[in-house]
């Protein structure tokens, strides 16, 4: 069980180094995204930064890494869920500390859709319409990001994984809330950028 672990780490980890907004702003933008916008190697900065074409592209890449690093590991592990999770969740600690981004990435939100999807389809859909529908209520794609984060930990407690993956959730939810206490400060200044104000600009 050790090295099937170690194995589902490796694997849930390597596909969530897989940061397609770095790769994306540094072949096509001749920059590094990081250095722009939000700071941020995600959708959204690439969304604000290069348009909405580049933000769909990342947006996807991110969803299917989460989403595949899961499959994997379902395919070579079957029936055992426990590690089908924890290579989600690598997939998310993945993209938010790529290796060699000096572990500085995104903060793993559509990569956590991903892995929903990968675990169940309607536990996918769930998590989409938890960034959606507070994020157009709102006009901030951040809101969207924290209703998410925080819904980790709920879920994986009421579909009664072991107790560890609560408390990893929770970890996560924590870290999110910490990763964007820019744009909290900014959501307190009104100076976070709308989505539609992001839409009209591109």
């Amino acid at each position: 069980m050790v090295m099937q672990t170690i194995i589902t780490i490796l694997i849930g980890y390597a596909f969530g180094c897989i940061q397609a907004a770095f790769i994306i702003s540094k072949l096509v933008g001749k920059m590094d995204i990081r250095e722009h916008g939000s700071g941020n190697a995600g959708a959204s900065n690439i969304t604000t930064i290069m348009g909405v074409k580049y933000g769909f592209i990342v947006g996807l890449v991110d969803v299917l890494k989460g989403l595949f690093a899961v499959l994997v590991v379902k395919w070579i592990y079957p029936g055992s869920p426990d590690l089908a999770y924890l290579a989600g969740i690598m997939a998310i600690l993945g993209h938010i500390f790529p290796f060699y981004m000096n572990f500085r990435g995104g903060k793993g939100v559509a990569t956590l859709v991903g892995m929903m999807f990968g675990l169940n389809w309607k536990l996918g859909v769930l998590f989409a319409l938890l960034v959606i529908i507070p994020a157009l209520l709102t006009d901030y794609i951040v809101i969207g990001s924290f209703t998410t984060f925080t819904a980790l930990p709920i879920v994986t407690y009421i579909l009664d994984y072991p107790l560890i993956f609560t408390i990893i959730g929770g970890f996560l939810t924590v870290l999110v809330y910490y990763l964007h206490r820019f744009n909290i400060q900014r959501l307190i200044n009104k100076e976070e950028t709308k989505i539609s104000s992001v839409l009209k600009k591109k």
